[in-house]
């Protein structure tokens, strides 16, 4: 799981991931603390298949092929 430090909706700094759950039907959950007003809060994210990421398919359409 790829998750942007997001700011602190209490005084705007960037927060530190504390740690990442799993939560259920695929969904993960995110703890963030501020180092600059103590905060934390949480995000819940969907956990996308990396084998149907927009990424992956860019990689399987081009000319990268493995080897015959």
């Amino acid at each position: 799981m790829t998750i942007q430090r997001p700011r602190c909706p209490k005084c705007q700094s960037t927060t530190m991931l504390e740690r990442t759950t799993r939560g259920s039907s695929g969904l993960e959950i995110g703890t963030f603390q501020c180092r600059a007003c103590d905060l934390v809060h949480q995000l819940v994210v969907d956990l996308i298949d990396p084998m149907k990421s927009l990424e992956t398919l860019g990689w399987f359409q081009g000319e990268l092929r493995a080897p015959t």
